[in-house]
C-alpha cells in the first residue's frame, strides 16, 4: 500500500481512498483544490503501478491505514473521503475507532450484502477488467446498467493494471460486508455521496442512516457512479470543502 503525502502537514489533514480498479489518479484533478489541507492519497494493495501486491480485504486495508494514521498522524485524521470501494474501508475506519476522525465522507460506499448475487457479480467485474485490459470495448449500455446512465465515461478511469485476483478480493470484502454496530459510537459528522443514476448506493445509505442518524444523505441530481467527482471536479471540490468548513 502506497500513501501519497501532498503539502504542508502542520495543516489540517484529510485522507483520500479511491475505488476498486482505480489508483491514486482518481483524485488528482481534485489536489489542486485542496492546498489549504495537507492531503494524504491512500493507493490501495495491488491497484498501483509503482508498487506489487494484491488487495486482500477491507479489513486488511483498515488495519494498513490505521498502522499509518497512528504513527505519522498521531492516530488523528480531520478528514477522511473514501470513494465506493474506498467508501467501504472508509465505512470500517469509523466503525473501528482506533483511530480519530472529525468528518467523514462516504461517497456511495458500498455495504450492502448481495446474497446469492455475491459471485455473479464478481465474475461480472473480473470479465469486465479483463476486456478492458484487452482494449475490447464493452458497450455503454452495460457499463451504464451498472455505473449510471449517461456515466459510461467511467471506464477512462479504470487501471488496466490491476489483477483478478485483487478484484475478486475486492468484490467479495465488499458484497460481503456487515456493518459493524460499533459505527454507533461515532457521533463526529458523517455524510454519504450518491448519484442520482446510481442503482445501488441507495440501500447503503439508507442502512447506514439506521447506525449513524447525524448522517447527511446528498444526492447529485444527474450523475452516476463517480461521474461527480470524474467529470465535475471542480463543483465536487466544493462541495467537499463546504463539508470540511461548516460550523
Amino acid at each position: 500500500m502506497r500513501f501519497l503525502t501532498h503539502g504542508d502537514k502542520s495543516k489540517k489533514s484529510i485522507f483520500l481512498i479511491h475505488g476498486m480498479a482505480n489508483t491514486s489518479d482518481l483524485f488528482a484533478a481534485l489536489l489542486p483544490y485542496l492546498k489549504d489541507y495537507y492531503v494524504i492519497v491512500c493507493e490501495l494493495d495491488g491497484h498501483s503501478a509503482k508498487e506489487q501486491g494484491t488487495f486482500v480485504s477491507v479489513k486488511d486495508a483498515a488495519e494498513k491505514i490505521e498502522k499509518y494514521v497512528k504513527y505519522n498522524l498521531d492516530s488523528k485524521l480531520y478528514g477522511l473521503l473514501g470513494f465506493s470501494l474506498g467508501g467501504t474501508i472508509a465505512t470500517e475506519l469509523i466503525s473501528r475507532g482506533n483511530i480519530e476522525v472529525e468528518r467523514t465522507v462516504l461517497d456511495a460506499a458500498f455495504v450492502i450484502r448481495m446474497g446469492i448475487m455475491t459471485y455473479p457479480f464478481k465474475y461480472l467485474f473480473q470479465v469486465s477488467i479483463w476486456l478492458i485490459e484487452h482494449n475490447v470495448h464493452i458497450p455503454d449500455a452495460v457499463v451504464e446498467s451498472i455505473m449510471g446512465k449517461g456515466n459510461s465515461g467511467i471506464v477512462d478511469t479504470l487501471y488496466k493494471g490491476v489483477s483478478l485476483k485483487s478484484i475478486g478480493n475486492a468484490t467479495l470484502s465488499c458484497y460481503k460486508y456487515d456493518v459493524k454496530d460499533g459505527i454507533r459510537k461515532y457521533k463526529n459528522r458523517v455524510a454519504y455521496w450518491r448519484g442520482e443514476n446510481e442503482p445501488y448506493p441507495v440501500k447503503s445509505a439508507r442502512l447506514l442512516k439506521k447506525y449513524l442518524p447525524q448522517m447527511k444523505v446528498c444526492v447529485f441530481k444527474g450523475m452516476g457512479h463517480g461521474q461527480l467527482l470524474n467529470e465535475h471536479t471542480g463543483t465536487y471540490a466544493k462541495r467537499l470543502i463546504s463539508f470540511l468548513e461548516e460550523a
